[in-house]
Order: C-alpha cells, then sequence, then structure tokens
C-alpha cells in the first residue's frame, strides 16, 4: 500500500526539507486561519443564496423546459437543445412544486449541494492529509468563485462538484483503512444516484475504480465482490441514463445542431483537428479557466494555479503517492478522451469542469506545501503558510461584499427582472397580455421565464382574434433586437392605444444586441 494512503500520510512530509513538526502555537493559529475560511466560504454561499440572483438565459431555457413537464415528460426531448441529468431535473420540479418558482425555491437545492460539498471535503481533507496541506486544499475550495456561484444556480454543476466530492471521499476513506468495507459499501450505494445526478461523475467513479484496481488483488473476498458491484452499478446506471435519458432529451435533427453547436460555442473546449497543435491547446487549456481556482482566467491567466499543480503533482511523486496522484489525474483524463470524441468539453470554463475542482484543490495545495517546504527558515514558512490563509480570507470577503453590493450576475439579468416585474405591476390579472410573437425562442427565455411565472394572462400573437368580447382592455408586448415599430403588424379595429412605453435592456455581453420591448395598453372604442 502507498505511504500515503494509511495514517504515516498525516505525518510525512512531502519533502525532507520540511520535517520539522510545526510549534502549538502555530497549531493553534493554523485551526484558527481553518475555521475563519470555512466559516467565510460558507457565509459567502449563504449570501449568494440569500441575495435571490436573477434568473439568467442558461437557467431560463432549462426552467422552461421543467415548468411544463411532469416526471416523465422530463425524460423526453427538451426544448432550447438542453440537456441535464434526470434527477437533477426532478428536484427542480419537486422544488417548483413544493416551493413555488421563486429564486429561493429554484436555487434551494444547489444550495444545499454546495454546502455539503464544503463540508464532505473539509472532513475529508481534515481526516487524510497534514493539517496544513488539508488546510490549504480547503480554503482554496471555499472561495473558488466558481463553486460559490454555482451552488446557487439552476444548473447541474453544483452536483458535478458535489458528486466528485462524494467520491474523492470515499476513495480516500478507503485508501486510508483498506480493512474497512463500509468504504466500497458508500461508493456502490452512491454511484447510481450520482450517474442519474451528474453526467460528469462517471469520469470521476471511472478514475476512483482504476484507483482502487491494484488494492484488491491483496483484499478480502468480500471487498472484491463489492467492488465488481460497484463497477457494475457505474457501467450499468450510466448505460440506463443513457438510454432513458441522453437519447431521449435531443432529437436526431436536433442532435446535429448541437454537436455544431458544440463545435463553434465550445471550440477552444475540443482539441484541434491537427494533432500537432495539441501540445499549444493543452497548455492554452491548463493555463486557462478550468484552473481559476480561487482566481484566473483565460489567455494564460491561470498559469500561477498550473504551476501549483505541478509542483503537487512532483510533491506526490516524491513520496510515491501514486493513488492520491491517479485519483487527481485520471478524472483529467477520462474527460480528454470524452472531449477528444466530441462527447464531452474540456477545459475553456470553469463551470464545465467543476467536477475537477477537488482534484485541482488537492494538486495546489500539495504544491503549496511544496514551495514552502523549501524556505529554510522555520518562522517563515510558518508565517507564509499564515499568509496564505489571511490571503484566501481576504478574497473570500471580497467576493461576499461584492455580492452583497451587486446580487446580480450582470446588469442584463437585473433589468429583464425589474421589467417582467413592472409589467406584472401595472397589468390585471383579468387584462390579457399578448405576446407579439409566433413562438418562445424568438424571446429572450429570462424574460419569458419571468413573464409566465408571474400572475398575468399571458398569451401569443395568434390568440389575439379569440379575446373575449366582455374584455375591455390588453396590452401587446413586443421584443425584438431593434426598435420595434409601432404597428404591431396586425389589424386592431376596435381598439384604441392609451399608452405606448419602449423600454430598453442592456446586452448581456458585447456579442449580443440591446433588447428593445415595447408595451402598447389597448382600450375598446
Amino acid at each position: 500500500m502507498d505511504a500515503c494512503l494509511a495514517e504515516p500520510l498525516h505525518v510525512r512530509p512531502p519533502s525532507a526539507s520540511s520535517s520539522i513538526a510545526p510549534g502549538a502555537n502555530f497549531e493553534r493559529w493554523l485551526t484558527i486561519a481553518f475555521i475563519g475560511v470555512i466559516v467565510i466560504g460558507l457565509c459567502w454561499r449563504v449570501v449568494r443564496y440569500l441575495g435571490h440572483f436573477p434568473i439568467w438565459g442558461d437557467e431560463a431555457m432549462l426552467l422552461l423546459n421543467i415548468l411544463d413537464r411532469d416526471y416523465a415528460g422530463l425524460t423526453q426531448h427538451l426544448r432550447f437543445a438542453q440537456v441535464a441529468p434526470l434527477f437533477f431535473l426532478w428536484l427542480e420540479r419537486t422544488a417548483i412544486l413544493l416551493f413555488g418558482t421563486s429564486e429561493a425555491s429554484l436555487h434551494l437545492f444547489p444550495f444545499l449541494a454546495g454546502i455539503a460539498t464544503l463540508v464532505v471535503f473539509g472532513l475529508s481533507m481534515r481526516k487524510t492529509f497534514r493539517p496544513v496541506i488539508a488546510g490549504l486544499a480547503v480554503a482554496i475550495l471555499a472561495v473558488s468563485y466558481y463553486p460559490v456561484r454555482h451552488s446557487a444556480e439552476v444548473k447541474p454543476y453544483a452536483f458535478d462538484l458535489f458528486f466528485a466530492v462524494a467520491f474523492a471521499a470515499l476513495t480516500l476513506g478507503r485508501l486510508r483503512s483498506p480493512d474497512q468495507s463500509r468504504w466500497l459499501a458508500g461508493l456502490l450505494a452512491m454511484t447510481p444516484i450520482a450517474v442519474f445526478s451528474s453526467y460528469p461523475s462517471a469520469f470521476v467513479g471511472g478514475a476512483v475504480s482504476l484507483v482502487l484496481l491494484p488494492s484488491m488483488l491483496r483484499t478480502s473476498w468480500r471487498d472484491r465482490i463489492l467492488f465488481a458491484m460497484f463497477n457494475i452499478a457505474l457501467l450499468g446506471s450510466f448505460l440506463v441514463h443513457y438510454a432513458l435519458v441522453g437519447q431521449q432529451q435531443i432529437d436526431v435533427e436536433e442532435a446535429v445542431r448541437t454537436r455544431e453547436f458544440l463545435r463553434t460555442y465550445w471550440k477552444d473546449a475540443f482539441p484541434p483537428d491537427s494533432v500537432l497543435h495539441w501540445p499549444g491547446w493543452l497548455v492554452k487549456v491548463f493555463t486557462g479557466n478550468m484552473l481559476a481556482h480561487p482566481i484566473g482566467g483565460n489567455h494564460f491567466g491561470s498559469s500561477g494555479a498550473f504551476v501549483l499543480v505541478l509542483l503537487g503533482s512532483f510533491a506526490l511523486v516524491q513520496t510515491r503517492n501514486w493513488s492520491v496522484l491517479g485519483l487527481c489525474w485520471l478524472p483529467f483524463a477520462f474527460n480528454l478522451v470524452a472531449a477528444i470524441l466530441y462527447k464531452y468539453p474540456f477545459g475553456d470554463s470553469a463551470r464545465i469542469t467543476l467536477h475537477l475542482t477537488p482534484f485541482i484543490c488537492i494538486l495546489m495545495a500539495h504544491g503549496m506545501w511544496q514551495a514552502i517546504s523549501w524556505i529554510r527558515s522555520d518562522d517563515w514558512r510558518d508565517r507564509l503558510h499564515i499568509v496564505f490563509f489571511v490571503f484566501f480570507a481576504i478574497f473570500g470577503v471580497v467576493g461576499l461584499v461584492r455580492d452583497v453590493v451587486k446580487p446580480f450576475k450582470t446588469e442584463h439579468d437585473r433589468q429583464v427582472r425589474i421589467l417582467a416585474n413592472d409589467i406584472a405591476a401595472a397589468t390585471s390579472a383579468s387584462e390579457p397580455t399578448y405576446l407579439m410573437h409566433d413562438r418562445d425562442e424568438e424571446l429572450l427565455a429570462e424574460f419569458l421565464w419571468y413573464l409566465r411565472v408571474r400572475p398575468i394572462d399571458l398569451r401569443w400573437r395568434r390568440q389575439f382574434g379569440e379575446l373575449d368580447l366582455s374584455v375591455k382592455s390588453c396590452r401587446l408586448i413586443q421584443c425584438a433586437p431593434a426598435q420595434p415599430p409601432t404597428d404591431p403588424g396586425m389589424p386592431l379595429a376596435g381598439w384604441r392605444v392609451i399608452e405606448d412605453t419602449l423600454r430598453d435592456v442592456p446586452p448581456e455581453n458585447h456579442e449580443m444586441p440591446t433588447m428593445y420591448c415595447r408595451v402598447v395598453r389597448l382600450v375598446r372604442d
């Protein structure tokens, strides 16, 4: 068994130069710093959740499907080229049925997953690694922007991260205690839930299988049976979920469009056609947004994190911690294979690779420890440890304060919600509101979502002729990337315009146009 897989893991240093045990005073400050960063990370997640951030485009497209489907319907083709694991869709459907359509309801389950992720990761790291390494790994996860952000969004990324952490925790538990079967039993019980809740959990599950495989040669038959059942559950759950949901969520025609969309929108997340360009692409990916923990970005913005990951890998090689090294790197390998096959993006965005975050944090923490261990002075090593924790704490506080001051992702999202609220507030429940469009794809999904969940009688242009003669007034809404004309393009005999308001919503990014929305109120002559 590797030297890192049992109790010696707590005390074995990554290099001989760091073999001096820290003093009691340093241990006390280290504990305080660890608890402090954890508290900041938890508070930031709570603030983000209670901030009721507006629903943005990707969330809205998924929610419009969830709003219109029952549980069985969510296994079928989803509109707006959306794909999501079944249990996540069912959780969001349950939230709507039980708690309504508020942001607090919609973000509830991702928020709980985000809190559970930090707690499980913290407990696992403290039991597995020496306190400094454990503290650094947890601190990075606690105050990284993307894990916080996606713990309050209607996307499955928070569950990608949670199940990656859960897989890692159970695997590390087994490596620490190879004579205890409960870790394998836990993997067996969790795997079907993970696969039905998170697509990339299959990458992490595959990595776990390979990491544990060598130890199965010298364990009990009971453990071998549990390990075999775990692998059967992993493969079986994947195939069943794919058959029930994966094939059904996108029809043949849309599959072609989605494939082309992936090749364009996520073009930087798939390998170049020429193998000769792969080395440059891999460097770009590993120094880009995928490793933006706690800070970083594209265009080599995460180069520092990448250096720490390499140092951490070097530290694990030095101590022959092959199982931990494999656990950290094999999910990258499986994800890369999927990207080569154009099945799942690799890199380019931290949100689509959030399942790799716990392993990035572990490697970065080992890298920091390795770098600090090269300092000869014990006092300066201790001080630098504290400096790292202080930096993480400051970073977390800044992010928390920013979300208090600016409780929205973009000004576009905020203005869309304000516009929908203003329309709903000015419209009585008995006054029909007509969207002067033929289909919902002609509107911004987030705008349509907010209109549909507001207490107004919302109808489409084709229904205008079906208006009950007893209705004395109505509203027409027309939106376009240019100012809509005053004439709605249909006969309005017997109606008189008494209000005509034009509102504009800023674009979400520089690639999108401004949205103009004309609201006209009509009364019968």
